[in-house]
C-alpha cells in the first residue's frame, strides 16, 4: 500500500475516533533527533574541505525541534485508551565560501506519526494533581530532503546543483510520564518522554542539473547510504478538555 493511502486510513480512523473520544486534547514543547549520521556526513564533508587548507565554520547540525501533538482518549476507570498524531520537523546545513566559489549543503526532515496510545492514571486522594505513564505504538511517515548547490566563479559550466528527496515509513514507539492539574472538564499537564523513531534508509529521487534518478538513497562522501534516526527524548505541555 502506498504511503499515501496509509496515511489517509490512520487520519479517517484518527477522525472517526472523535465520535467515541471523552477527551481531547493537544500539546507542544521540544524535541530531540539522534541525527548523528546526518551530521557525520556533514561533519566528513567539512573536513575535506579542512584537510585543503580551507578556513570553515562548523556544519549547522540537526539536533531537535518543536513536536506539536494531538490526540483523543476514551476513559475506563484510572485507564485511558486513545490514538494520538504528533509532527517533528528540524534543518540543518554546512556552507564554505572563497574567492574562487562556493558550496552550500542543507538538511531538511521531518515526520508524522500515528499512534494507540495506553494511559496508566494514578490518583492522588484530595488532590487535583494526576500523575500518569503512557506507552504507545504506531507508524511514522519520515521524510528528508538533501540540497548541494556548487558554484564556480570562473566558469560557471561546472556548477552543480543536486537534490534529494526521500520518504519511508516505520514503526514508532513512546513512552512517556507526567502530571496533570484537574481544573473541572480541563486538564493542564507537563511531561517527558522517549520516541523511538529509527526510519533507516530513505529512497526517493535524487536530482542533478535537472537529470533525476529515481529509488535512490542518500549517500555519504564514501558513497554509503545514510540512516535517518527521529529517535529522541521529549519535554512537552498541553490541555485537554474531558466531555
Amino acid at each position: 500500500m502506498k504511503t499515501g493511502s496509509i496515511i489517509t486510513l490512520m487520519f479517517i480512523l484518527l477522525a472517526s475516533s472523535l465520535a467515541f473520544s471523552q477527551s481531547i486534547g493537544v500539546s507542544a514543547g521540544y524535541g530531540s533527533l539522534n541525527m548523528d549520521k546526518v551530521n557525520k556526513e556533514m561533519n566528513d564533508v567539512q573536513k575535506l574541505f579542512t584537510d585543503e587548507g580551507a578556513v570553515t565554520s562548523s556544519p549547522d547540525e540537526i539536533s531537535g525541534g518543536i513536536f506539536y501533538e494531538g490526540n483523543v482518549k476514551y476513559s475506563i476507570n484510572n485507564v485511558n485508551l486513545g490514538i494520538s498524531g504528533d509532527y517533528i520537523s528540524s534543518s540543518g546545513s554546512f556552507a564554505f565560501a572563497d574567492n574562487s566559489g562556493s558550496f552550500n549543503q542543507n538538511y531538511d526532515v521531518s515526520t508524522i506519526e500515528v499512534l494507540l496510545l495506553g494511559e496508566l492514571l494514578i490518583p492522588i486522594e484530595n488532590s487535583s494533581f494526576q500523575p500518569f505513564i503512557q506507552l504507545a505504538g504506531g507508524i511514522g511517515f519520515a521524510t528528508a530532503e538533501r540540497t548541494i548547490d556548487v558554484a564556480v566563479y570562473e566558469d560557471p559550466s561546472y556548477n552543480v546543483s543536486a537534490k534529494n528527496s526521500v520518504d519511508g515509513n516505520y514503526f514508532s514507539g513512546r513512552i512517556k510520564a507526567g502530571v496533570g492539574y484537574v481544573l473541572q472538564n480541563i486538564i493542564i499537564e507537563i511531561a517527558g518522554g522517549y520516541r523511538i523513531a529509527n526510519a533507516g534508509e530513505l529512497k526517493g529521487d535524487y536530482t542533478v542539473n535537472e537529470t533525476t534518478l529515481q529509488n535512490t538513497t542518500v549517500n555519504d562522501i564514501r558513497n554509503v547510504a545514510i540512516e535517518f534516526d527521529y529517535s529522541g527524548f521529549i519535554v512537552t505541555a498541553g490541555i485537554s478538555y474531558e466531555f
